[in-house]
């Protein structure tokens, strides 16, 4: 009985931790950051805590303090549209995997890498098939 009663405790202790982690606002993410840093911290977010409202904070700022990186702004699309699709918002992530697709339909291809594109065709495939499984069109 007292075991069972330490595990209640532990676990409610871990309740309420986690529940007090809040969400970043994106001004209280460092403006110092290296592209590499963004993407580390919102991947242990999700790792570490299943953390997908803290992982998409940080994406979505790395896009708005790095317009210009092409590459990045692939990746952070990805990730972005990825972390939809593992909350279950499949029309989000469907016409953000759509997107990332149309971006290697232009002269600015050349220039990406190829795995968001495969990974982008490869979740969306998912996604179609199981709509049409359901008959959603």
């Amino acid at each position: 009985m007292k075991h069972g009663i330490a595990v209640l405790s532990a676990l409610l202790i871990m309740v309420f931790i986690s529940s007090c982690i809040s969400v970043p606002a994106p001004e209280d993410i460092p403006e110092d950051l290296s592209p590499m840093e963004y993407f580390q911290r919102a991947q242990e977010a999700v790792a570490q805590r299943n953390d997908y409202e803290t992982a998409l904070v940080y994406y979505q700022t790395f896009k708005e303090r790095h317009p210009e990186d092409l590459q990045g702004n692939v990746e952070a699309d990805y990730e972005i549209a990825f972390l939809h699709y593992k909350k279950g918002e499949y029309a989000a992530s469907k016409a953000m995997f759509n997107e990332i697709i149309a971006r290697y339909e232009t002269e600015q291809a050349s220039r990406l890498k190829e795995w968001p594109l495969i990974l982008s065709r490869k979740v969306l495939a998912k996604i179609e098939a199981a709509e049409i499984s359901i008959g959603v069109e």
